[in-house]
């Protein structure tokens, strides 16, 4: 099940987890702040916000598994994946900004239409990149933990730039307020509205900043990755049809979307949300960057516990024990009160980060396991449509969690930047705590029946060694 090919070297591992940092850190700055943007700054209802995630997620339907297929067929001297880290490098941090960018538009149906169009470019971009990258990730390595341990490598720097992403772009987007501001709008004496120049200045310099950020690390994988697999060769034609009937054969991919799409949906109503749960429920916006950081950090010293956790209990019981354990901590976001001390809001954060940080690890620790059986299955190596699917439902589980979050608020009469009373302060502690218990349980209904344990994947490399040899 090892050999001396199988094993990376800490480069090698090192700047594949680089490339982890467009999509973590682009992602993780929509999650948290365009939807409370959208919302609270450039003034669109919070019906159409969510609709917004939703139409811009369904064109995914297309992009995502498309771009699996062409990549899969991409044949260059750089290999198949390589090329368009390169060539979306600069559109991807243009279009990311453009969705920032306070437009001289005053109708609900002009400001829906101009960020809808900003959002599907950057999402286009974002397929552009993300998928190649995941099928590069299938194909660096055999090893069972080796592959744990290049996943530890690409959430190291998931965490530490969703920290960066989570924190510096809102202390940017709310650092020019003139200092008090805030707190006579909470007392009314001032109009909310005076705030909105200083916003859509903070925000834009917010997209700027990680734009860059997005384009310098696109380029950055690009320099310093190499393909294992360099086929030459010319593919079949494409059998769309048949080959998403192969897909969804595969118990072990079924499962492994389930829980993928639970965990992720989870994770955005909790990203999504929080800003609105801090700024009316706890009433204190100044915590927010601490709160993320009291979650992140706890994700990123949860990673050897994780891995310590795998090799004695096997991935499909680690992922079972940690949706149970995020499952049990969300109740805390219900108990916390406005007169809690704000280290009190801090210890549940690092509690729940916990659960949070597993559920970023483990389904890409299983992706490549599934991708050994696929290729038992067909005899075809298949990452990028996998990868192209497994990120289309994950972005499709992300817009039905900002939709319903939009939809919810637009029912309990949320009105933006004013203190909120009623169902719609209730609102904001539920769905803080349920909202993504809902998802967490799918995610763990999914772990329980995925079918590869440590011993049957045993038997998959075996097969599969066996099936390359005769190939040879």
């Amino acid at each position: 099940m090892s050999n001396e090919n199988s094993k990376l070297s800490f480069r090698t591992k090192f700047f594949f987890g680089m490339g982890e940092v467009p999509g973590t850190t682009s992602k993780t700055v929509i999650s948290i702040l365009f939807m409370f943007y959208l919302t609270d700054v450039v003034g669109i209802i919070p019906a159409l916000a969510g609709t917004i995630f939703m139409v811009g997620r369904m064109w995914d339907a297309f992009s995502d598994p498309m771009m699996g297929f062409i990549t899969d067929r991409t044949r260059t001297r750089w290999g198949r994946r390589r090329p368009y880290f390169l060539f979306v490098a600069v559109p991807l941090g243009l279009f990311f900004c453009s969705m920032f960018i306070p437009y001289p538009v005053e109708t609900q149906s002009a400001k829906m239409g101009v960020y809808l169009v900003a959002y599907i470019l950057y999402m286009t971009c974002i397929t552009v990149y993300f998928v190649p990258y995941l099928g590069y990730m299938a194909e660096l390595t055999d090893d069972y933990s080796e592959r744990t341990s290049v996943s530890n490598f690409r959430f190291f720097f998931s965490f530490i730039f969703g920290l960066f992403a989570a924190v510096i772009p809102e202390m940017l987007a709310t650092g020019f307020v003139p200092e008090g501001w805030k707190a006579e709008v909470n007392e009314g004496l001032r109009n909310a509205a005076d705030l909105i120049p200083y916003y859509q200045k903070g925000y834009m310099v917010a997209g700027f900043v990680i734009a860059a950020i997005l384009t310098t690390f696109s380029l950055i994988v690009f320099f310093t990755s190499k393909e294992r697999y360099v086929d030459t060769k010319p593919k079949e034609k494409i059998q769309i049809f048949r080959q998403f009937g192969d897909m969804f054969k595969n118990k072990s991919f079924r499962s492994l979307i389930f829980f993928y799409v639970g965990a992720i949906a989870g994770i955005n109503v909790l990203e999504g949300f929080v800003m609105y749960y801090m700024n009316y429920w706890i009433v204190r916006e100044d915590d927010v960057p601490i709160l993320f950081l009291s979650v992140v950090l706890a994700g990123v010293f949860s990673l050897p516990l994780w891995t310590m956790m795998t090799k004695k209990l096997g991935k499909k019981m680690t992922a079972i024990v940690t949706m149970l354990f995020w499952l049990i901590t969300q109740f805390g976001w219900v108990i916390l009160k406005p007169e809690h001390p704000s280290y009190f809001v801090f210890i549940v954060g690092a509690i729940v980060g916990l659960g949070w940080g597993a559920a970023h690890v483990m389904p890409w620790a299983m992706f490549p396991d599934v991708m050994d059986q696929d290729e038992i299955n067909t005899g075809e190596r298949r990452e990028g449509i996998y990868s192209g699917i497994m990120t289309f439902l994950m972005k499709m589980g992300n817009a039905l969690a900002m939709f319903l979050i939009g939809l919810t608020l637009q029912a309990v009469n949320y009105v933006p930047n004013v203190p909120q009373t009623g169902k719609a302060l209730e609102a904001m502690r539920l769905i803080m705590c349920f909202g993504p218990i809902v998802f967490i349980v799918i995610a763990l209904a999914a772990a329980v029946f995925y079918p590869i344990t440590t011993e049957r994947y045993a038997e998959i490399r075996a097969d599969l060694d066996k099936q390359r040899k005769a190939r040879a």
